[in-house]
């Protein structure tokens, strides 16, 4: 049951993690639970050493993490409801980082968007970030549609 609990939203800041939190807020007041609002950066692991030095993907981090902690409080701000929020920002693989933040916080439930742009070849290989949240996820999920 989600009285009390905590709802999690992943976000990359798109209008279908727009729409999560519009449902989230929907359902919030209604359990009095909280909000935690989180934005995973996906890692770069993959760069030619030739083309991009250690400093200059150190530095592309820490400029994401600093527009990222922006982005999400005032994601947050945005929230014209009395909601407790939270804002998180991790690094990783997405689906991985979420279930793992759910984990952590003992959520009660996690509510996010599905985005459609990916081609059956990308899904059949490795499934959409919705999809592996839902498989693998340890509370219930919500798949907010638009």
């Amino acid at each position: 049951m989600i009285n009390n609990g905590i709802i999690l939203v992943p976000t990359d800041f798109s209008d279908h993690s727009n729409e999560a939190l519009k449902h989230a807020c929907i359902l919030a007041p209604q359990f009095n639970a909280e909000i935690h609002l989180l934005h995973v950066i996906t890692s770069y692991t993959d760069f030619d050493a030739d083309l991009i030095s250690t400093f200059q993907v150190d530095e592309m981090q820490k400029l994401q993490h600093e527009s990222a902690i922006k982005r999400i409080a005032d994601q947050a701000r945005s929230v014209d409801q009395v909601i407790t929020t939270h804002t998180t920002v991790a690094q990783g693989d997405p689906a991985k980082s979420i279930c793992d933040c759910a984990s952590e916080l003992s959520a009660n439930l996690i509510i996010t968007g599905r985005h459609g742009h990916q081609g059956m070849l990308e899904h059949m290989l490795i499934g959409s970030t919705a999809e592996r949240i839902v498989r693998f996820a340890p509370c219930s999920v919500l798949i907010a549609m638009p």
